[in-house]
Parts: C-alpha cells; sequence; structure tokens
C-alpha cells in the first residue's frame, strides 16, 4: 500500500478483475514505429487500430493498447497512465506504464494531466504529471523483482531534497492506522527489517528502492525511524506487513470517494445533496417548477469540452468508453429556464455545501454515496437539466 502520492484527493474506482481478463494485449515496444493492427475491440468485434510507440508512450486509436499495459502493470505492481484526445473525429489514447519516481501524483485534474491507475496501491486511480523523458524504463521494472504483498499501510511520498519520505495518509484498517502512533505530516527517516535490523537511512536512495523495503512478506516486521513536525529527535514505530483484505478494500474505496467531495460550496459543481444527507433546496425548486424542453445552462459551456477531458476517467472500464462522447454534455449553451426554475446560481451556490471539482468526481460520489435514497432517480434528473451529461456519468460510474 505504500504508495508515491502526493496530496490524494482519491477519488478512484477500481479496474474490475473480470475486465481485465478479457482485455486484449496489444503493446508495441521501439521508438516512432508504425503499424495497423486488427485486434478485438471493447464489442467484440474485430477493428483496425493505429498504433505508434515514441520512447515509453504508445500512441492508438483503440484503447486496447492501454488495457494490455493494464495487465501487465496490475502482474508487477507498477502504474499504468492513459491520455486522451480527439484527432480528426476519433478518439486517440497516449498511455505508458510509468516506473516510481518518474510521476508526480496531483491533487485534481490538470491540462496536462494523466489518468493513472497505481497497482503499487491496489490498483488506485489518480491524475499526474509525468516525465515521459526519464531514464526509468517500463520493461526494467516490469521485470524486476515483484514486490512483496506484505503492506504497512502508508501513503508516502519523497520530500522535494529527496532525503526524506513523507507520510501523506494512512490506509484505513492497516496496520499503520491501528497503531495510533503515525500521522499525517510525519517524516520517515530510516527504516530497519524486523524488530532489530540496522536502519538504512532514506537519504540517497530512489523511491522504488524505498517502497520495497517497506513491503515484504505478511507477518514481517518493518522498522521505522519518525520525525513529527514541531517535535525534537525521533521515534522508532515497529509495524507487522499485513496482505491487504477484502474488508480493507471496501474501506479504501469508501475513502476514495469521500476524498472526492470538498467540504464547502467553492467548487465547479455543487452536489444536489447536503452533507446531512438531503435534497438542496435548489434540486427541490428545479423539481417543482415545469421544466418544459428545456436541455441547454449556463454550464453547457463547460460541458462541451467535458467529452475529451473526462472520457479519461473512464477509460479501464469497457461499458464506459462511449458514455461520454454519446451523453449530453457536448450539446452548445441553450435556454435558461433551468437555470431559473432552480433559483440562479447564487441560489444553487448558497444551497449547498458540498462540491466538486469535476462532474465525474461529483457523479462517482454520488452513485456510491446516495444512490439507495428514493429520491435519488428524480435528484438525479434534475441536477442533469443544470449540469447536462450527469445522468450518463452516474449511470457509467454504477457499472
Amino acid at each position: 500500500m505504500e504508495r508515491l502520492s502526493a496530496g490524494i484527493r482519491l477519488g478512484a474506482v477500481f479496474i474490475g478483475s473480470v475486465f481485465l481478463g478479457a482485455c486484449a494485449s496489444s503493446h508495441h515496444s521501439g521508438t516512432s514505429n508504425h503499424a495497423s493492427v486488427a485486434i478485438m475491440g471493447l464489442a467484440g468485434q474485430a477493428s483496425t487500430a493505429e498504433t505508434t510507440t515514441n520512447g515509453r508512450v504508445t500512441t492508438s486509436t483503440d484503447a486496447n493498447a492501454y488495457h494490455a499495459q493494464v495487465v501487465q502493470a496490475s502482474k508487477s505492481g507498477q502504474t499504468a497512465c492513459v491520455k486522451a484526445e480527439v484527432q480528426s473525429g476519433k478518439m486517440v489514447y497516449h498511455s505508458t506504464i510509468a516506473p516510481p519516481g518518474t510521476f508526480q501524483v496531483q491533487s485534481q485534474h490538470s491540462t496536462d494531466a494523466w489518468r493513472c491507475v497505481d497497482y503499487s496501491n491496489g490498483g488506485q486511480q489518480v491524475w499526474a504529471l509525468l516525465d515521459t523523458n526519464a531514464t526509468g524504463n517500463s520493461d526494467t521494472a516490469v521485470n524486476a523483482e515483484p514486490l512483496g504483498k506484505g503492506l504497512l499501510g502508508i501513503r508516502i511520498n519523497q520530500t522535494e531534497d529527496k532525503h526524506f519520505l513523507k507520510v501523506e495518509s494512512l490506509v484505513p484498517l492497516s496496520a499503520a492506522e491501528e497503531s495510533g502512533l503515525l500521522q499525517s505530516g510525519d517524516l520517515i527517516v530510516a527504516i530497519g527489517e524486523g524488530k532489530d535490523g540496522e536502519m538504512t537511512p532514506t537519504s540517497g536512495q530512489t523511491l522504488q528502492q524505498l517502497v520495497a523495503q517497506m513491503r515484504g512478506e505478511p507477518g514481517t516486521f518493518a522498522r521505522l525511524s519518525i520525525m513529527s513536525p514541531g517535535t525534537a529527535g525521533t521515534r522508532d514505530v515497529l509495524l507487522e506487513r499485513r496482505e491487504q483484505t477484502a474488508e480493507q478494500q471496501v474501506a479504501i474505496q469508501q475513502q476514495q470517494i469521500d476524498a472526492l467531495a470538498i467540504k464547502d460550496n467553492s467548487g465547479q459543481f455543487l452536489s444536489p445533496y447536503t452533507s446531512d444527507g438531503v435534497t438542496a433546496e435548489w434540486v427541490n425548486k428545479t423539481i417543482n417548477v415545469s421544466m418544459g424542453k428545456a436541455t441547454g445552462s449556463a454550464v453547457g459551456g463547460i460541458a462541451g469540452a467535458y467529452a475529451a477531458n473526462k472520457v479519461l476517467e473512464n477509460v479501464p472500464f469497457g461499458g464506459m468508453l462511449g458514455g461520454f462522447l454519446g451523453s449530453k454534455a457536448g450539446k452548445a449553451v441553450g435556454g435558461n429556464t433551468a437555470l431559473e426554475a432552480s433559483g440562479g446560481w447564487d441560489f444553487i451556490r448558497s444551497s449547498s455545501d458540498i462540491s466538486f471539482n469535476s462532474m465525474n468526481d461529483m457523479a462517482r460520489w454520488l452513485a456510491t454515496t446516495h444512490s439507495g435514497k428514493s429520491n435519488f432517480v428524480d435528484v438525479i434528473k434534475a441536477a442533469d437539466k443544470i449540469y447536462p451529461g450527469l445522468q450518463t456519468a452516474v449511470a457509467n460510474s454504477a457499472r
């Protein structure tokens, strides 16, 4: 679970093993090689994909090249990353396996960010900036000795000076969390094997080397020398490595979903449910007012750019690939009937106390947190009038 992260918001939906097992493999190595290959599409029908590779990055008009890298990364505990764009009316996928130390996790999506599936942390999905010119080589990383299955339950990142490891957060139900001896912001200055093994300073080592020291066989122990902010000296913390359980996996997923929500109304997308689980007043107003055939809103322009960028958040899932491209999210700014019925942006913001940085974050949070409510369908339909494409995003997130 020890992971290369910095201020992770997590928001992650995990790749299902059934889907991964069905993915076709299509991976090409070399530099600037070009090939047209017949591979099986997501619907099970043969299609022609144009695929090139440049260094560590594979570019293809079919997502199966990326899927093959996901399978490869899942087997080796690496990180598979993808970035999509529309070229001449076609979706084009740029993908790579990113070795440790060649990417920097972002707290939210940015223009240059890639969507990554981090298998050093149980398949967690993150936005990250990649150094595609780094000397790290995916083939070398994949062929390295597999990391142990025993985890301490600490999400880490190197400090900027590379001298220490910083504890970003603790994994729920992990040895680190249950010990009560660690917290976010602590610095790991040395790592030792077992209860009395020699301590090795973290300074002068790569992140990959440090992660390998922290992981090991379940039931074994690692000793960490910890320095906490505002305190003098260091202390040793002994933790037993554990294999991840199904219960812990569920807790991790819930933690990631919870982290999607901004606990105020400062985000771009306002939640139709408040923090106490009731329907926001702007949604009630929208439901109670006849909407006619209104399909546009003041956010239509934002939604229009959504298709190309947000499709990345669904690439690992075959059933979702066409969801955003075929949704209403690309419609031009239309009438303001829906916005007026809901009370306008000032009222929407004033009656919401949860918000999100992206529509897809909100959709995934809603599908996980509120889909069991009896009014859920009506609430999402009403919110879709303000955020066109939300119904599709919620449906895709629930798959």
